[in-house]
């Protein structure tokens, strides 16, 4: 009786839906320029920072956190700060190789390495040091710096140690090689595949490149409905190109879109500064909305079936007021099943702990206001890497 309630409302809202009689809504947010990319943390954040570090390390000192634990701490943090993770992971990192991979990765990832100038020679050789201690992410995390390097043999070598267990990120990667043919002989069908295993593990880039490679024929079957099913997804996870191409609003980085964070650059390259200087198109390939139009049914079928991406996918476009019109007891209708199921990688359960908090902090849209489970909501967001429900939950200053 439940799923057939849950399948008319999705039908009914399906039959009304926002995007059919209006133009979707334009966005008018000022995104910084990458002239304006640079730290910018408060006193007051610097002060919580000084705070949370000493926590951590009289923890540790004092036997009440294990090694593994102060990692566990810095990755929590780093969605705030990752100078903060970086003090932590320090505490730890002649001894423990997952320490060592993550702050290797900070010092040589391209979103955070800018923060730590001249460190970039020590992240190879903590990365090194993990992956001969057997740590596979450190494996794939050089497979990262040296496919950016463009030493592309390296960079096969490190993902093949990892495989097929591979991270997500690493797998749009090694996607993206074969699709290009670097390093490996071009196989646009082998590259869609990758893409499809990032994309069902919670990466934005790989769900991008997967809706990409949905509508071309030499990739494989052309599927739109698909196409934009991915390319909405890689937008919810906070790929600001995709939504441009389904023509909806940027909204930034979505574990990182604020100035007030040493972490963000707020995908500055979308910035009007950025594309005068360097000529990019805010929308590469436009997705068209028709595949919306053919693929709702099918996706409300499986979302009636239970299945938790149909389910999220459903629920955000409702949230969102984009596609579906907002109501938040259809929202909730589709989240609770996600939540239950608790399968989805964890950038999924991110927006969906995230938003069920603001829903029952809010109690708008025929959902009664409840502050207990609001905050529990806002918790399990913030340990997923929400990084507007870890300001709520931390109370960290602007």
């Amino acid at each position: 009786m439940k799923r057939t309630v849950l399948f008319i409302s999705i039908l009914a809202i399906a039959t009304s839906l926002s995007a059919f009689g209006k133009d979707q809504k334009s966005s008018q947010k000022r995104y910084i320029t990458a002239e304006e990319v640079h730290e910018t943390i408060s006193p007051a954040a610097q002060q919580k920072a000084n705070t949370l570090y000493e926590s951590v390390r009289k923890a540790y000192s004092q036997g009440h956190l294990s090694a593994d634990g102060v990692v566990d701490k810095a990755l929590y943090h780093k969605v705030w700060s990752p100078q903060l993770a970086e003090r932590c992971l320090r505490l730890v990192s002649d001894k423990n190789p997952r320490a060592m991979s993550e702050l290797g990765y900070l010092y040589t990832f391209y979103k955070t390495a800018y923060l730590f100038p001249d460190k970039e020679t020590e992240g190879v050789q903590l990365l090194e040091n993990a992956a001969a201690a057997g740590n596979k992410n450190a494996s794939d995390y050089l497979g990262i710096y040296y496919n950016r390097k463009k030493d592309y043999n390296k960079a096969l070598k490190y993902f093949n140690v990892s495989a097929p267990n591979n991270i997500p990120y690493a797998l749009n990667v090694i996607g993206e090689m074969y699709e290009k043919g670097n390093g490996v002989k071009k196989d646009r069908p082998a590259a869609r595949e990758y893409f499809r295993r990032s994309a069902m593990l919670g990466d934005a880039d790989g769900a991008n490149n997967y809706g990409s490679a949905l509508k071309r024929q030499w990739y494989g079957e052309v599927n739109m409905p698909d196409a934009f099913f991915w390319t909405y997804i890689a937008g919810e996870l906070g790929d600001d190109f995709a939504r441009s191409n389904l023509q909806l609003p940027i909204r930034g980085e979505r574990f990182g879109d604020d100035k007030n964070t040493a972490f963000v650059r707020n995908s500055f390259i979308l910035g009007d500064a950025w594309n005068a200087k360097y000529g990019h198109k805010l929308e590469k390939e436009p997705i068209y909305q028709e595949g919306f139009k053919v693929g709702v049914v099918p996706r409300t079928i499986a979302a009636e079936a239970g299945d938790p991406m149909s389910l999220f996918y459903l629920g955000s476009m409702s949230y969102n007021d984009e596609f579906l019109n907002r109501k938040d007891e259809f929202v909730t209708k589709c989240y609770e099943p996600v939540i239950a199921d608790g399968k989805l990688p964890a950038p999924f359960l991110a927006l969906v702990y995230e938003r069920m908090g603001e829903i029952y902090r809010n109690g708008n849209g025929g959902v009664k206001a409840n502050p207990t489970k609001a905050s529990e909501y806002f918790r399990k967001a913030a340990n997923y890497g929400s990084l507007a429900a870890y300001k709520i939950v931390e109370n960290i200053p602007d």
